[in-house]
């Protein structure tokens, strides 16, 4: 594993030699005639730092003979001689479905084209029945295989538009992939079968040059692959196409995250730019986990400038990390805009080494990712597929005794118009049932597959997550519950919260003394209903405990714990909310230190006399949506009190702190600006604050001043000024909180 210092040192000289730019007699910049370039059936764009124009075509259009055409040294544009026009996208042909047939037959098939499989007598068809060919060049759905479970692993499949070789499936044996003449490859071209019953590598898929990943593919299956780093394998949602990671992230756990962007002449500025957007959308997102892992950023064109190592103290804090990749700036490579995507990954070799040097007990123990963003087109500095090769040498990966393969994951973003798509699969890693190299229509298409990046993310068991680019509001909302209470006669409808797989939090005040756990459903957010094993009331809720104060009804300790029958299985649209002062949420709010109490969350969550916060509302028969409310502490609190003293029916309370006790959290009015008030419904209810996309609850829907609603549908008159709404505070809760969820829950000390 270890590299000996003197060839270390040989293959840096070697590198920086074959690195150096030679400086010479500035040559003119050629001038070629546009009228030549015009496009039947799109249009053209001139880019002029690159002496080049990038043709546009309708959707599901493409231009040939090639995308971009560069203005050359003679004055004549690439390929001048071939007129330029759109024609319509095709999908690959296929050349045989193995123990069965598909039609119709054609010779091509085009967007909108439908294709049908179906089996010999004795196989069974697995995956899509037909699928259709896409804008984007592409089938739909998965591969579909004629499956006899005859052999070791199962029938491994042909991808439409390559052939395989070999038949034969028992332990070790080999299939061998080739794509039709002008394809080119994603994926694996040799897959073996595997001692536990996988094959090897990644399924390969056989592309036209203009074939590309939507962003909403790139998000879904970069993040099933991410995540899996990040949680423990789900053994229920494990099946025949899916291949569990042997080794899982967990909190605390180590991991090296290196981001490597292409700052060629290539590749461009406003390419590059972009790149840095996004990765900045990478981090603050993988941030948001509870991982902690270390950055290295990188940027390359004829050198290697590493904008954040390993080893920099900032490496550990995102918002650090995020700040320095803005700081840098395209100009920072002056005139040196080859390619030399080789220096990028002997940096990321050069920051493993010195980190190994400094802790050779744990250093197996890290996990890797690299994110590689370039349109794959070295110049300069060697095959960087070298440096792959070493990197996983020098990580132990591969080896037969112990392949590792998990502690290394290379995902390549093809980045620019003009992508070498053979090269960045050569670089990407290739597993089972995931995909490490992904190609874009355009760049602009890269930010907002980063921008849906990780909300598909199967880490359900981290609090206060949702998917916020969804519209589905049970995504949005996932830790909302409808608790449903059906006494004879009537039915009563209050919100909750999910805790934990066990726990639902609500108000005391939903409930009768005498209701029958019978009476009780939790609804989640995917339309399950369940039956309530145990219900808990704080012992000293009683609503009439100030009557002699002249307060009709005590809403003191207005919290109750459900306990379900079954445990809750977690889904994108059923996840738990975050509650302050446990371990969970030490992380969701960035506190990671063995040092953090009880007090630094309350005073970092209720810095200010204004809090922003939400709390989640549905008036039917509209969606669930969010309420934007400001929690009042302090001066801002007092102000609170002296609208309710103004409340007619509290006249008689002498004094209205007996009845707003500090337990109370206070929202609602007209300042600073109108608040939506809560409605019947509403109760039980979280009242949440929002921190860098995490959701921790503050507090529980209790009680309003003043009723402006008509059952669960807030009025359209204007809000009175003198209306308030008031929320048991977690805060105070969280003893008797404890006393219930005892072992689910890690409590920070107060």
């Amino acid at each position: 594993m270890r590299i000996p210092a003197f060839i270390s040192v040989l293959k840096m000289w070697y590198l920086l030699l074959l690195s150096q730019v030679v400086v010479g007699i500035s040559i003119p910049t050629p001038q070629c005639d546009l009228s030549q370039v015009n496009i039947s059936g799109g249009s053209y764009v001139v880019i002029t730092e690159e002496n080049s124009i990038k043709y546009t075509c309708p959707k599901g259009m493409y231009p040939d003979p090639m995308p971009i055409r560069k203005c050359q040294f003679d004055g004549h544009w690439t390929k001048e001689n071939i007129p330029a026009v759109c024609k319509a996208v095709r999908c690959p042909r296929p050349k045989i479905l193995e123990n069965g047939d598909y039609f119709p037959s054609k010779s091509e098939y085009y967007v909108g084209d439908v294709m049908n499989f179906e089996c010999y007598g004795g196989f069974e068809l697995r995956g899509p029945e037909n699928r259709t060919c896409q804008q984007n060049g592409k089938w739909s759905g998965r591969t579909t295989v004629c499956e006899d479970y005859g052999g070791f692993c199962p029938n491994p499949g042909i991808p439409i538009g390559t052939t395989k070789t070999g038949i034969s499936y028992n332990v070790f044996n080999k299939v061998t992939y080739e794509c039709e003449k002008g394809l080119k490859m994603f994926g694996s071209s040799e897959r073996i079968c595997m001692e536990d019953k996988y094959w090897s590598g990644a399924e390969p898929s056989c592309r036209e040059w203009y074939t590309y990943d939507t962003p909403e593919e790139v998000a879904e299956m970069f993040s099933s692959s991410f995540s899996a780093n990040i949680e423990s394998a789900n053994r229920d949602k494990l099946g025949e196409d899916f291949t569990p990671r042997k080794i899982h992230i967990k909190k605390g756990d180590p991991m090296n995250i290196f981001i490597l962007m292409d700052a060629s002449k290539s590749v461009g500025e406003t390419n590059f730019e972009i790149a840095k957007e996004s990765s900045k959308i990478f981090i603050e997102k993988v941030s948001s986990f509870d991982i902690e892992p270390r950055y290295a950023i990188v940027s390359f064109a004829s050198l290697a400038i590493s904008i954040v190592r390993l080893s920099d103290e900032e490496s550990l804090e995102a918002d650090a990390v995020i700040e320095k990749l803005t700081d840098f700036t395209y100009e920072e490579h002056e005139d040196k805009r080859g390619t030399n995507t080789r220096a990028a990954l002997y940096a990321v070799n050069e920051m493993l080494s010195l980190q190994h040097l400094r802790d050779k007990e744990n250093f197996l123990n890290i996990r890797n990712v690299i994110l590689l963003m370039t349109d794959g087109k070295y110049n300069m500095g060697g095959d960087p597929k070298v440096e792959i090769d070493s990197i996983r040498h020098f990580l132990d990966i591969g080896m037969k005794d112990n392949i590792r393969e998990d502690f290394l994951d290379v995902y390549v973003f093809g980045l620019g118009d003009d992508v070498s798509q053979t090269e960045l699969n050569n670089l990407a890693s290739k597993k089972p049932h995931e995909q490490h190299v992904f190609h874009l229509e355009d760049v602009s298409s890269m930010k907002k597959a980063f921008d849906h990046m990780l909300d598909e993310t199967e880490a359900m068991d981290m609090c206060g997550l949702n998917k916020y680019h969804s519209n589905e509001p049970t995504e949005l909302f996932p830790w909302i519950t409808k608790i449903k209470i059906t006494r004879p006669g009537a039915q009563e409808i209050c919100k909750g919260s999910i805790l934990t797989k066990n726990f639902i939090l609500t108000a005391a005040h939903c409930f009768y003394i005498d209701d029958k756990l019978a009476y009780i459903k939790v609804q989640l957010g995917d339309g399950r209903l369940l039956n309530v094993k145990n219900f808990y009331r704080h012992p000293l809720y009683d609503p009439d405990a100030k009557k002699d104060k002249y307060i009709p009804k005590n809403f003191d300790y207005d919290i109750a714990i459900l306990e379900m029958e079954k445990k809750i299985s977690y889904s994108s649209s059923v996840r738990p909310i975050c509650i302050p002062c446990t371990k969970s949420s030490s992380w969701a709010l960035r506190m990671k230190g063995d040092t953090t109490k009880c007090k630094n969350h309350k005073d970092f969550l209720f810095k200010e006399e204004l809090v922003k916060a939400m709390f989640i509302a549905e008036e039917d028969p509209k969606p669930m949506e969010a309420m934007t409310v400001t929690i009042k502490l302090g001066n801002a609190r007092e102000s609170c009190l002296q609208a309710s003293e103004r409340i007619e029916k509290f006249q008689d309370i002498a004094d209205i702190h007996d009845m707003v006790t500090d337990q109370f959290l206070c929202t609602g009015g007209t300042e600073p600006y109108v608040e939506p008030p809560t409605c019947k419904g509403d109760s039980g209810g979280p009242l949440i604050i929002e921190y860098k996309n995490r959701y921790i609850q503050v507090g529980v829907i209790s009680w309003g001043s003043i009723s402006h609603c008509r059952g669960p549908v807030r009025l359209k008159t204007p809000v009175p000024e003198d209306s308030r709404d008031f929320h048991i505070s977690i805060f105070s809760m969280l003893p008797w909180i404890e006393e219930i969820v005892k072992e689910e829950l890690i409590y920070l000390p107060n």
